[in-house]
């Protein structure tokens, strides 16, 4: 039964990124899935949340940790141009408190947790899994950056990918990891791999559509 859950969620993970990253293809669609990337984004983790079936309160204690971070990490980032480098965010990604949209958080969770399940079901030693799964999130933000503008997600300054921004990602990441592994977190691989497959896939359609690759 729990692994009918799982491979059930995988599939609806799977299905929602692609679908929308098909619909994107279509320019009469290409507004309103944009408009809803935010709740794709919330339900896509929502779904996760549920598969994984840890409710415990360590585990809700990493998740609004994380949160907090990964919001905030971005309400500096566009408040202090000096952290990431100058951008702004777009109208894509929905409500914006600060300058910055709530769905942001919910990103760097996605990531975060997604990277280290990976990772820690890779490696054994706690500080190849903090190392692996903070440069595993900057490959996927690499992935990220070169579309985000086409996507109206954020903009940067003289449309010029800082290399600062990867730096700034790396060392974030390697704190929020190392607290993941402080709240001993464990999240079910198989979601993690599913969790971040599903949207390189997502980004990878979008390369091919914008004819980036």
């Amino acid at each position: 039964m729990k692994n009918n859950k799982i491979y059930l969620s995988v599939f609806f993970i799977f299905l929602f990124n692609i679908i929308g990253a098909v619909a994107l293809c279509f320019p009469d669609l290409r507004e309103v899935i944009l408009k809803l990337t935010p709740l794709n984004l919330l339900v896509i983790f929502m779904i996760f949340f549920y598969a994984n079936n840890d409710f415990s309160l360590s585990f809700l204690k990493t998740i609004l940790v994380v949160f907090i971070i990964g919001y905030f990490i971005e309400v500096l980032g566009v408040r202090f141009k000096f952290i990431f480098g100058e951008y702004y965010y777009g109208e894509t990604l929905g409500l914006k408190v600060l300058n910055t949209p709530l769905i942001m958080g919910v990103n760097w969770l996605t990531l975060s947790v997604s990277t280290f399940g990976i990772a820690a079901y890779i490696f054994k030693p706690k500080i190849l899994i903090v190392i692996a799964a903070s440069v595993l999130m900057v490959l996927t933000d690499m992935l990220i950056e070169p579309i985000s503008a086409s996507l109206d997600f954020w903009h940067w300054k003289n449309s010029v990918i800082p290399t600062q921004n990867y730096i700034a990602w790396l060392l974030f990441s390697l704190i929020i990891h190392s607290i993941i592994l402080k709240f001993d977190a464990k999240p079910n691989p198989f979601l993690c791999f599913a969790l971040l497959g599903s949207q390189i896939l997502f980004f990878i359609i979008q390369f091919i559509n914008y004819g980036i690759v």
